[in-house]
């Protein structure tokens, strides 16, 4: 039971030692031992006991998603999407850290729901990412110059690239997508399905109405806390994935990433009208 006590708190701890300038030279290999672990056996283990503390624990790393969010940028009164990701937020360690994140939480979603953990596809799909690190030696970017930077997991984009991806609360994943679908064109309520679960698309997701209307639905369902993921991550997750048509030429294009940024972090509506995409029921 320490072991997994351990492993839902490591974010916490690193973000709290982080804060307070404390050392982190230990925490690469500690994360690394961590991730080594079959955490669906422990759990199994001591099943009885994981079962009461998964309601924290699920709330950890729920809260985790912002701590991992501003590890690595600059405090700034500019809006923290107009800052450049530095180089620790970057490293293997901060890459890994982020997937171990959201395997814990998928991990206790199961519990919490008394789900099968081997029915959970984006419990499946975390670990699938996560085992790129495993025996990995991580690195942990701590004051180094630029000149003295090189990117660990260079080697790894040859076999393996780690896409936008974005968290949503499994229990409204169904009416999240038949919502986006009522607008999309082609065959896009498949390939909405794999983005969602982390998988590979060759089909670009087009959408019949504005690149306003979508964004502010993404908007409003993170106000909602139903998108887990930062405003950043939804910002590029879709400018990553959908195409809207440009009015002046017709043709569909993907829109850019500052007009998506400015659009979340907008406090008041813009000007004009837009279609409005509503949150329909399952």
């Amino acid at each position: 039971m320490k072991k997994l006590i351990t492993i839902f708190s490591f974010t916490k701890l690193f973000h709290e030692a982080y804060r307070q300038n404390s050392p982190l030279d230990n925490f690469s290999v500690q994360l690394q031992e961590l991730i080594n672990i079959d955490i669906i056996e422990l759990i199994e283990a001591n099943k009885a006991r994981a079962s009461e503390k998964s309601n924290a624990w699920q709330e950890e790393a729920y809260r985790n998603f912002e701590r991992i969010g501003k590890i690595g940028i600059t405090p700034s009164t500019e809006l923290n999407l107009d800052n450049e990701p530095s180089e620790l937020w970057d490293c293997s360690f901060m890459r890994a850290l982020r997937i171990f994140n959201e395997r814990n939480f998928y991990v206790t979603n199961c519990l919490s729901n008394k789900k099968s953990f081997k029915e959970n596809e984006n419990l499946i799909k975390s670990q699938i990412k996560l085992e790129v690190f495993r025996n990995l030696p991580l690195e942990l970017y701590i004051d180094k110059s630029k000149s003295e930077l090189q990117n660990p997991t260079d080697h790894l984009n040859e076999n393996f690239e780690l896409k936008p991806s974005i968290i949503i609360q499994e229990k409204y994943l169904e009416r999240f997508i038949n919502s986006l679908d009522n607008f999309t064109l082609g065959n896009s309520k498949n390939n909405l399905l794999k983005i969602f679960r982390g998988e590979n698309i060759t089909e670009d997701i087009k959408f019949s109405c504005p690149a306003n209307s979508v964004i502010k639905f993404f908007k409003d369902r993170h106000t909602e806390q139903i998108i887990v993921s930062s405003k950043a991550d939804i910002a590029k997750f879709i400018s990553t994935y959908f195409m809207f048509k440009k009015k002046q030429t017709q043709e569909f294009a993907y829109p850019k990433l500052e007009n998506i940024k400015n659009y979340l972090t907008r406090s008041l509506p813009p000007s004009g009208t837009s279609t409005t995409i509503p949150f329909v029921e399952s």
